[in-house]
């Protein structure tokens, strides 16, 4: 299955969660929101959401400073 992260063409295996992809990632630190499709994917979902293929996830980060 072809997804996208923040833009870039990644291939993954199918029925893969939102946690899962964070897990191969290894982006599982607290301050990380989910957008798929342009759509934010609330935490609490993110281990019953599956992706599908074509899908374009977006990946942020929250970071300090000022």
């Amino acid at each position: 299955m072809q997804i996208k992260v923040n833009n870039q063409p990644m291939v993954v295996e199918t029925a893969l969660s939102l946690d899962a992809l964070l897990k191969q990632l290894n982006h599982l630190e607290q301050g990380v929101a989910l957008a798929v499709n342009r759509k934010i994917i609330s935490r609490s979902q993110w281990g019953s959401y599956q992706l599908n293929d074509g899908d374009n996830i977006t990946l942020i980060k929250a970071t300090a400073g000022g």
